[in-house]
């Protein structure tokens, strides 16, 4: 049987559950109010002016677009974006940016932004730009058994596109280099967290395929046409997919590979590839590349030819090495090559009273070594017209010169032609000084000039009066005196 006190209790238990209801409703409403609503605040113009405030408060320079929309099921989209540093060196511009993030992804930690395409970016930066100094506070010591922190990464997966793109930049003397009609896709996969400090092995972690392509580029005398190439990053591997573009008149062809779970970190090409075939050259790639070459481009403008490269082995530092890590063993040959103004290659034909301008110099096919920072090679033939000059050695890579030249003629004064076979010992002088300013020993030239003229004074005198054993001796004792002269 119930008590009055348990029947005056029922109408309250059922007030409080209708209030709870209520309440639950009204939670439920204002969620799914704000979730319509949360759209129309972030494309308001003042959420814009307060986004950007934001932003331009935490970084080191200034962010602008004209305007920000949000939809639960278009995504996001930013308009007229501009970015530009306070040193003035680097701006960047873009038409629109647009993501449809999975907003689900917040609320496990790691962002995914989903697709994000760009459309016309455009990106300047200027290296020699002046930069303002600004404030160092004095360095603080830092306790070397400090842990590395482990960070977690906001973001987990990246997916962009990149539509008409374009890159230029101005390096510290006034080059340019620039990049037009890109188009290009990135997926990237992160990993969830990774130690401060550690960047080697957040690269080894990632997963990541690329897709890069570009109608035009150029820098520095090289002229690139279409390119389009596939990488791929997984385990840590990097992947660069065989292509083939077309350059100065020619086809420059290249595939390789880095390991980032290794340090340095080096870019090799997996076997060996025919890299330049045809490629057209002149004064800009001279100075900048085959300088190192010969030290015959020293100085040397108007400069053009055709160059052909068969590369071996290539091995370049992309992170954590320098250029000691470089090694390259190849065969390169140039063939149509004209220059002037050559002080080195004046001072040779100046000797063998050969005019360059007046004909093709060809540089015929030399195995080279890069290794250690010194170019080596045993015998580089220089053709001018049909003289051969023959360059032997070592060229460093601090521009340093230890080498040997071969002239196109004999001791006895016969003039070596190419294709011909010459009797007798060339002249053979010392190279000495830097790629800049090469310096030939012409001392030799002149003592073994000398003795020639006194070897044939000498038979011409004696004339067969002399036994050839005395003659031979009188010989040999000029000889030393010469040499202790």
């Amino acid at each position: 049987m119930q008590t009055k006190e348990h029947l005056r209790d029922r109408p309250k238990r059922k007030i409080v559950t209708r209030v709870l209801l209520l309440l639950l409703v009204l939670l439920f409403l204002s969620i799914l109010l704000a979730g319509l609503l949360l759209p129309m605040l972030v494309s308001s113009q003042r959420a814009r002016q307060a986004i950007l405030a934001r932003i331009n408060d935490s970084i080191d320079g200034r962010v602008d677009f004209t305007a920000l929309s949000m939809g639960w099921f278009k995504g996001l989209k930013v308009t007229d974006f501009s970015f530009n540093d306070t040193s003035g060196q680097t701006s960047v511009r873009a038409s629109q940016i647009t993501t449809k993030p999975r907003y689900s992804s917040i609320f496990t930690g790691s962002l995914s932004l989903g697709r994000m395409i760009i459309d016309q970016p455009k990106v300047h930066i200027n290296l020699k730009a002046h930069q303002p100094e600004k404030y160092k506070p004095p360095a603080q010591e830092v306790s070397t058994t400090k842990r590395p922190e482990l960070i977690a990464l906001p973001i987990k997966e990246i997916d962009l596109i990149v539509n008409n793109g374009s890159l230029k930049i101005i390096d510290t003397k006034a080059r340019t280099a620039e990049v037009t009609e890109i188009s290009s896709r990135l997926t990237l996969n992160l990993p969830r967290q990774y130690l401060a400090g550690q960047m080697g092995k957040l690269l080894a972690n990632l997963r990541a395929k690329a897709r890069l392509g570009f109608a035009k580029a150029q820098y520095a005398g090289w002229e690139i046409g279409p390119t389009e190439t596939e990488i791929q990053a997984e385990d840590g591997l990097l992947k660069i997919d065989s292509f083939s573009s077309k350059v100065n008149d020619g086809r420059l062809n290249f595939t390789g590979q880095a390991d980032f779970n290794r340090s340095p970190v080096l870019l090799k090409t997996a076997e060996p590839i025919q890299i330049a075939s045809d490629i057209k050259i002149g004064s800009r790639i001279t100075e900048k590349l085959l300088i190192y070459l010969n030290p015959i481009f020293a100085d040397a403008v108007n400069v053009s030819g055709i160059m052909n490269f068969n590369c071996e082995r290539l091995i370049i530092p992309l992170a954590g090495g320098g250029r000691n890590d470089i090694e390259l063993v190849g065969t390169v040959s140039i063939d149509q090559l004209q220059l002037q103004a050559s002080d080195l290659l004046s001072q040779i034909l100046s000797l063998v009273a050969a005019d360059a301008t007046a004909h093709y110099i060809t540089i015929q096919p030399t195995r080279f070594i890069v290794q250690n920072s010194f170019i080596r090679y045993d015998d580089m033939q220089v053709n001018v017209g049909d003289n051969p000059v023959n360059f032997k050695g070592v060229i460093g890579l601090d521009r340093t010169l230890n080498m040997t030249v071969t002239l196109p003629y004999t001791l006895k004064g016969k003039t070596a032609k190419v294709g011909e076979e010459v009797t007798g010992e060339r002249v053979t002088l010392s190279l000495k000084g830097t790629i800049d300013r090469p310096e030939l020993d012409l001392g030799r030239l002149f003592e073994e000039q000398l003795k020639q003229q006194l070897q044939n004074q000498l038979k011409e005198k004696l004339d067969g009066r002399l036994e050839d054993e005395l003659g031979k001796k009188l010989l040999e004792g000029l000889e030393e005196l010469l040499k202790s002269e």
